[in-house]
């Protein structure tokens, strides 16, 4: 087997691998949303690292930009702002 990954030991790459094929699909599911659960929360915390003064919202935002694009972000910022309005 090729190797994935340069800094994991082979065998236990060929373990991992080994494991992730026999779980159920809940179960690769499951290790999928907590992965995803955490580089979201990662990404996120390095936004908030690098701009302390901005808002819960603003950060947020940003994200929404950083990762599905300016429009995106352009459109929720209008909807928040047209929201608060009512």
């Amino acid at each position: 087997m090729t190797p994935l990954w340069t800094d994991t030991d082979p065998d236990t790459e060929a373990e991992m691998v080994r494991l992730l094929g026999r779980a159920s699909v809940a179960e690769r599911f499951a290790i999928a949303e907590a992965l995803t659960t955490s580089v979201v929360t990662w990404s996120r915390r390095a936004l908030e690292k690098n701009r302390p003064t901005a808002s819960r919202r603003e950060i947020l935002l940003e994200w929404a930009g950083l990762h599905y694009g300016q429009e995106i972000e352009r459109e929720l910022r209008d909807y928040l702002v047209a929201s608060s309005d009512d």
